[in-house]
């Protein structure tokens, strides 16, 4: 038998209605509890069949919430099932959103402005607005500056016919197949060192900047991975109904896999709880989860020197060389936060230390000045500095996920509209890219809170 909630996910899609800028209760959900009280008991017919639950207010107003879809509370511990009740404003279950709209996100174009840059490009190459595709404006119109427009180092992998990949532009080389048993974190780690593969004995999991740089942003759960599609990845078949999550997520989302690196701060801020990031390559975020967790995850080794580690040097003129990636920074940010757009414009616009060609970085250039050693702000302040120890800024990357919303980096904490660290400083989330937020508004399984206005850090 599937669960209500689980009929709910598969409905959403197939229900063809307008629906608001960031997701909202489909309209016979809405229409069920028009006149009926709090509480009362609902139902309205979907195509999978009758939903049954109770009235509940969300921000959109009295709406049908199917039975047990609660969320996970705020305070609640990890490793704790999801609670059903927990109905704040803003904080409706994900299995009521309608999905936002996925595109066919197409490559780097031949004609995106190249840049000097030893970071593997995303691989994005169409240009948005807050809604939709569209033609990749020219220098001066609003939304230029985004990820299509500037290409950094091309992918390139060499298929070493061994079950390895090497790949040219970081020089690692890796293990192309699909590790489909979910492990700890420790016990993925040992499978690595224990791992013979390609003739070599040398494998380890690898740090979390190693493991984004094989993340390809053409990416949209269950359209396509987060990966570059030479390495092989699948979802799992179902999600185990021990997974804290279960309520929230659908198994095309499951594709978290471990990296090496450990959280320096602690894990939904309780004292002791050891954390490690993870890239999910099947929706497109790095977060942080407890190493010894209730569920495992994925894992992906790799061999080779260390790659990622900065080299900064500063120019004494506002402005800070990577001299391991190639790029130069703007060495304090403005203090301003803008939405997108703004972030965009801002970065095109700006004339600093000599220089009038910087631009809003991608979110893999931008992932590559965390400093991973440091809980808040992850950031090497002795070169970087920033006007906000809580900020997150933007990247110039859209989410395959949901077009109306870019990606940013938080070198803060990275918290839930309660204000839990849940995901991390370091993680990679995305906002919607403009428009007025409640307070109370959040989304995603762990209340994420939601911004809009974001810090900016230009590159060039």
């Amino acid at each position: 038998m599937r669960s209500p909630l689980l009929i709910a996910l598969l409905l959403i899609p197939l229900l063809a209605h307008a629906q608001p800028p960031f997701g909202g209760p489909p309209p016979e959900a809405k229409q069920a509890c028009q006149g009926q009280a709090e509480g009362s008991s609902c139902s309205f017919q979907a195509p999978h069949g009758r939903i049954d639950g109770s009235c509940r207010q969300v921000p959109e107003g009295n709406v049908c919430v199917p039975a047990g879809g609660g969320m996970h509370p705020a305070g609640g511990m990890p490793g704790q099932p999801p609670r059903t009740g927990d109905m704040r404003p803003g904080n409706e279950p994900m299995g009521l959103q309608q999905r936002p709209p996925r595109v066919d996100i197409a490559a780097t174009p031949a004609n995106a402005t190249p840049v000097s840059s030893r970071i593997p490009d995303t691989n994005q190459g169409s240009c948005f607005d807050a809604d939709g595709v569209i033609p990749c404006p020219a220098p001066g119109q609003p939304w230029y500056g985004q990820d299509a427009q500037y290409a950094g180092a091309a992918p390139s992998y060499q298929d070493n016919g061994d079950g390895t990949l090497s790949d040219r532009v970081t020089g690692l080389m890796w293990q192309q197949g699909h590790n489909e048993q979910r492990l700890d974190w420790y016990a993925a780690r040992q499978d690595c060192a224990d791992l013979r593969l390609g003739g070599h004995a040398d494998w380890r999991l690898p740090s979390i900047r190693e493991l984004f740089s094989i993340s390809d942003f053409r990416g949209a759960a269950g359209q396509r991975p987060y990966l570059n599609e030479v390495f092989a990845i699948r979802a799992p078949q179902s999600i185990s109904q021990t997974d804290l999550f279960a309520s929230s997520h659908r198994p095309e989302m499951m594709g978290q896999t471990w990296s090496a690196t450990l959280y320096a701060g602690q894990h939904w801020d309780q004292p002791g709880m050891e954390a490690a990031f993870f890239m999910n390559f099947l929706d497109g975020r790095i977060k942080q989860a407890p190493t010894r967790g209730r569920e495992g995850l994925f894992h992906r080794c790799v061999r080779g020197a260390p790659w990622g580690d900065n080299a900064f040097h500063d120019n004494g003129d506002g402005s800070i060389s990577d001299q391991a990636s190639g790029l130069t920074w703007q060495q304090r940010d403005d203090g301003r936060t803008r939405d997108w757009p703004a972030a965009l414009a801002y970065c095109e616009s700006l004339s600093q230390a000599g220089h009038a060609d910087w631009r809003l970085p991608n979110v893999k250039e931008l992932q590559s000045i965390v400093d991973y050693r440091r809980p808040q702000p992850a950031l090497d302040t002795r070169y970087l500095q920033l006007s906000d120890p809580k900020a997150w800024f933007w990247s110039s990357t859209s989410l395959g996920d949901n077009i109306r919303q870019a990606t940013y980096v938080c070198f803060g904490k990275c918290t839930s509209v309660e204000g839990i660290d849940v995901h991390g400083a370091g993680a990679m989330r995305s906002d919607p890219k403009q428009g007025p937020v409640g307070s109370a508004q959040a989304q995603g399984g762990q209340h994420d809170e939601i911004r809009v206005n974001n810090l900016v850090r230009c590159v060039r």
